[in-house]
């Protein structure tokens, strides 16, 4: 199980979080949980080895080899699976106030939502699979990818500091900070910015903060020697115990104990740093 990260496009670089390419000659691995907590990142994965699934509320959605996936911000686990082959995944996870870059969709259209490319970008969709299918390497097919990324921020040249800004100051206090503080040190309203928000994320500021809280509580576990998610003072941003295990639950679809019995390597190697 491979998992190794590019370094985007400098034209890129702001909007993009994270860029791997997953290698396994098993596919998912079964043994695994395989949960997918919500971190706030929309993100584009392209199969070019392998099918993948997804299980939601028990209901397995299948996503084909050789397409590439637009993925809304979720603010709900999901499991990932895959048939039992050789699996080759390229992922892009844009930043979350990226999103909005990409497309003039709004965003709460593609929340908790996975679209095929084609039916984002019509023909130049199509064009790109087919010459993503021509190109046998992988480092062919990174660069074709991020040919057509560079060329869509171009023609959406959308942006919007306010976004950004607030978006910033939800991330640099790991959700931490108030909605009210928010409110006061933007200068503007819930109201409007919970339009803004839910317009160029698909969610409120509150969900993000939460989500945003959650990733930092949950990164820090997943590069520590922890196993239990009570050791240490890794659950000590949450203002009690039943907060803790309410968001926990919330995120993941189990309690902290139980979580902390499953095994979870493929998601852990998300996290490594």
């Amino acid at each position: 199980m491979i998992l190794k990260r590019i370094i985007p496009r400098a034209e890129l670089q702001s909007f993009i979080d994270t860029f791997w390419v997953f290698e396994n000659d098993f596919g998912v691995p079964t043994d695994d949980s395989r949960v997918i907590a919500p971190n706030g990142k929309a993100k584009f994965i392209y199969s070019y080895l392998n099918g993948l699934s997804t299980i939601d509320k028990g209901i397995q959605t299948d996503y084909k080899e050789h397409d590439i996936f637009f993925i809304g911000i979720w603010d709900k686990p999901v499991t990932l699976t895959s048939k039992a082959q050789i699996t080759g995944t390229i992922g892009i996870e844009l930043t979350p106030n990226g999103l909005h870059r990409f497309t003039r969709l709004p965003a709460f259209e593609v929340l908790n939502r996975i679209y095929s490319f084609t039916d984002i970008y019509g023909k130049a969709g199509d064009h790109l699979l087919e010459r993503l299918g021509d190109i046998s390497s992988v480092n062919g097919k990174i660069d074709a990818f991020q040919d057509f990324l560079v060329g869509i921020v171009q023609l959406t040249n959308r942006n919007n500091v306010l976004i950004d800004h607030s978006v910033q100051l939800i991330k640099r206090s790991s959700g931490l900070i108030t909605i009210k503080d928010l409110e006061q040190k933007m200068g503007y309203s819930k109201r409007y910015l919970d339009m803004l928000f839910k317009d160029h994320l698909g969610i409120s500021p509150k969900t993000y903060a939460g989500i945003e809280r959650f990733q930092s509580f949950y990164s820090s576990w997943a590069n520590s020697e922890h196993t239990d998610f009570y050791s240490g003072t890794l659950h000590e941003i949450y203002y009690d115990q039943a907060h803790f295990i309410k968001e926990f639950k919330k995120f993941t679809g189990h309690s902290p104990r139980q979580y902390a019995g499953l095994k979870n390597e493929f998601g852990k190697i998300f996290y490594k740093k």
